[in-house]
């Protein structure tokens, strides 16, 4: 278990990076949009494309390098108050299957949103604002990134649940050292 354990710090590192990804696109979105509106309101002019631009740019960086943490920091619902009713072998058994149904489900995405990715990087694709064309294809490749880092995270609780006998959906760094 202290393998898993050290490599899942290390992962763990990377969701953080992650973390930090997604903060400094949220504060460099709040600098653009007090920019936008400062300059409305000063000016009379927007920063042209401004919509577009938080829209395509600063949004996606913003949620989906975060993504991975926040799935391990049991933001999202579970079953937990469901479960906690129940004995462990039986707790055990949901969990394996609710892991696998996970894991099924997030490699399809990861799956399909690779294409995607792969086919905007063929094409090129891009948005126009303002009378430009900016790129949009390397924001295409954050999304199967984050799936890809939740299936890891998926897979890191299912060895947890095989080698210890008290289950759990959370991989705590802190409950097991």
């Amino acid at each position: 278990m202290n393998g898993i354990l050290n490599a899942y710090k290390y992962f763990n590192w990377i969701k953080l990076i992650g973390v930090w990804i997604s903060g400094i696109s949220l504060f460099g979105m709040m600098l653009f949009i007090t920019a936008d509106v400062f300059l409305r309101n000063t000016g009379g002019n927007t920063i042209n494309g401004g919509f577009e631009i938080v829209q395509n740019y600063f949004m996606p960086i913003l949620v989906f390098p975060a993504l991975a943490y926040m799935y391990s920091s049991n933001v999202l619902p579970r079953m937990d108050l469901l479960m906690d009713r129940f004995q462990n072998r039986t707790k055990k058994f949901f969990i394996f299957g609710m892991i696998i149904v996970e894991l099924f489900i997030f490699v399809l995405m990861t799956q399909f949103t690779w294409e995607y990715a792969m086919e905007g990087l063929e094409r090129k694709m891009s948005f126009p604002a303002a009378g430009t064309l900016y790129p949009i294809y390397p924001l295409f490749f954050f999304v199967p990134a984050a799936f890809a880092l939740i299936i890891v995270e998926n897979l890191f609780i299912l060895l947890k649940n095989l080698l210890e006998k008290e289950p759990s959906f959370l991989f705590n760094i802190e409950r097991n050292s």
